[in-house]
């Protein structure tokens, strides 16, 4: 959603996730999946329980089916997951739809992300540097809810594409952990809790 939501946050989304080793090399069309499917479950969620709504910030830790990967339009405050979780980590993210006229097919909307999301800030864990890939989304068929971020009828259906620079990360030991994307005043700090049980 590069206008709608790039209003909020300058620039781009930003998201969180942490690792317990340095990032697995997944293989680039596992990142691109997996991207879409964030951006799938982002768009296909109904406004009340999406931090892009007015979802309360809980809601930006997105749960991908064995996977977290925190995401909001200003960071994501904390997330609770437990142990063995896989961990999505998005340093910046953007998508382009037709729902927003950022273009009819699918290389338009590839191109409207890609130049949207030219780099990421750094990120680290724990004081570590997350080492981040770009990777782009093929086209997302979208059907959107009620109460969708929009403001279309439900059912509307369109086209979105996704552009993000992103890593696959290891599960987390148990305890907290800080990860901090940017840096300075403008720099977003999030603590993943890994609790058994969660």
């Amino acid at each position: 959603m590069k206008k709608r939501l790039l209003s909020l946050v300058p620039l781009a989304l930003l998201g969180v996730g942490a690792l317990a080793a340095p990032a697995s090399a997944a293989p680039p069309n596992q990142l691109s999946n997996t991207l879409g499917q964030l951006w799938t479950t982002v768009l296909e969620t109904p406004t009340p329980q999406n931090a892009f709504g007015s979802g309360d910030p809980a809601t930006g830790c997105w749960n991908l089916g064995g996977a977290l990967a925190p995401l909001g339009p200003s960071g994501v405050p904390e997330c609770t997951v437990k142990p063995g979780t896989k961990l999505f980590e998005i340093g910046n993210t953007v998508e382009c739809s037709t729902f927003e006229g950022n273009g009819t097919t699918e290389a338009e909307l590839r191109n409207c992300a890609r130049a949207a999301d030219k780099s990421a800030p750094p990120v680290t864990l724990d004081g570590r540097t997350v080492p981040l890939t770009e990777t782009t989304t093929g086209p997302l068929h979208i059907t959107l809810p009620a109460d969708n971020l929009f403001g279309l009828p439900a059912g509307t259906t369109g086209l979105s594409v996704g552009d993000g620079w992103v890593a696959q990360l290891h599960p987390l030991t148990p305890g907290t952990h800080t990860v901090v994307i940017g840096s300075g005043p403008s720099a977003i700090t999030t603590l993943i809790h890994v609790q058994p049980g969660a």
